[in-house]
């Protein structure tokens, strides 16, 4: 099933990237193992493995995802996600993004459930370092041959500050319930009158703060929530999880946290613990058995174009963090990843044609790369002009 999902992303990846539209294709692998705690189930240990494939060309993206848990007794799980989103050219302050997901529940004992959701979100950036967006989606659940309408609304905003990137979402939905009787003991947790052999309405709410820095090489995301709703008890939500580059293309990662049961995809709650490796696959920063080239002083350049876009390198010795914002990116910050001597690098899908840009080194203000010509801008910066070949 897995395969099925993930097979038609990388091959719409691939076609847009042979039919020269630029774009990059990234993805993970995570294997692990640790303990997992499953609402209203035998608890034990559990073994996982969780592929990511996303493509990202322009304003589109596509990703996938999959997680696979197996637990002793054969009590094995499977959940996918595929999504599309699709930005807007910017107006002013303003963006906005068409989003369609499907979503993919097996169990041992179950055939599970299919969600298939589309939303449409407007962002408003009243800032470089904050955004706020609200949406509003709609969609069906597939389950047992019925199918169940959902409505989904939502709201968050996000911001950078001092190197820390803070989120706050609150997302309320609403489904429809068919069928017969629901007990205490469900998945989904649901009590009361009204469930018993007629369709009733159920609503969640969700309230979420999130936060995600970086630690030398290491990436650190915290989050923690509180769930809503007059039909199921209350409960706080949380995760932690860090992830530590071994190598370019390899990390361990760990993670713990208690989740909520989903009822849409009967996907129960669970406090669990996992430790594992993270096997990256994306563009190559070096070729471990190319020839050693000669050390590249250059303070900034932008390379030419290959399938996964162009290579944005900067010299900044001494820095720890380097961000890149272009009209290219729609003004939007793009982390660098530090590859050598004090240079940094990224790989972009930059168009030829005149551009404009600006770097930020260790959280400082906005200037042109080092090595170009400084240009003042209507915000009182400063950016630079390159022309792209």
């Amino acid at each position: 099933m897995r395969l099925r999902l993930i097979a038609p992303l990388a091959a719409a990846a691939h076609l847009g990237l042979a039919g020269g539209a630029s774009g990059q294709v990234t993805g993970s692998l995570d294997v692990g193992a640790g303990t997992y705690r499953p609402d209203r189930a035998i608890p034990g240990g559990i073994a996982s493995m969780a592929p990511t494939l996303v493509y990202q060309g322009g304003r589109l993206r596509l990703g996938a995802t999959g997680v696979y848990s197996d637990a002793p007794g054969g009590r094995w799980n499977f959940q996918a996600t595929s999504f599309t989103q699709l930005r807007s050219p910017r107006l002013a302050i303003f963006e906005a993004e068409a989003a369609g997901q499907v979503d993919l529940t097996r169990h041992f004992r179950a055939h599970g459930t299919t969600a298939v959701t589309g939303e449409l979100r407007l962002y408003a950036h009243p800032a470089r370092w904050a955004s706020i967006w609200l949406g509003r989606g709609a969609g069906y659940a597939l389950a047992f041959n019925q199918r169940r309408p959902i409505r989904r609304s939502q709201i968050g905003t996000s911001a950078r500050v001092a190197g820390v990137e803070l989120g706050f979402s609150l997302a309320s939905t609403t489904f429809e319930l068919m069928g017969g009787p629901l007990r205490s003991g469900d998945s989904t947790g649901i009590t009361g009158p009204g469930t018993s052999g007629r369709s009733a309405n159920m609503s969640l709410t969700d309230a979420v703060l999130s936060s995600r820095w970086r630690i030398a090489a290491t990436d650190v995301d915290l989050a923690i929530g509180r769930r809503f709703s007059p039909t199921v008890p209350e409960i706080t939500i949380w995760g932690v999880s860090a992830a530590r580059d071994i190598t370019p293309q390899l990390a361990l990662v760990a993670g713990a946290g208690r989740s909520g049961s989903d009822p849409v995809t009967s996907v129960p709650g669970a406090r669990y613990f996992v430790l594992g490796l993270r096997l990256k696959v994306g563009p190559a920063p070096s070729t471990i058995f190319s020839p050693a080239p000669r050390p590249d002083n250059t303070p900034f350049r932008i390379g030419p174009a290959l399938p996964a876009g162009r290579e944005v390198k900067i010299r900044a010795p001494g820095a720890t963090r380097v961000e890149l914002a272009g009209d290219f990116t729609d003004w939007r910050p793009v982390e660098l990843e530090s590859v050598e001597d004090g240079a940094w690098r990224v790989v972009l899908p930059i168009p030829p044609g005149m551009h404009r840009l600006a770097v930020r080194i260790n959280e400082g203000p906005w200037q042109a790369p080092p090595g170009s010509r400084p240009i003042p801008n209507e915000f009182g910066g400063e950016v630079a002009e390159v022309v792209v070949e």
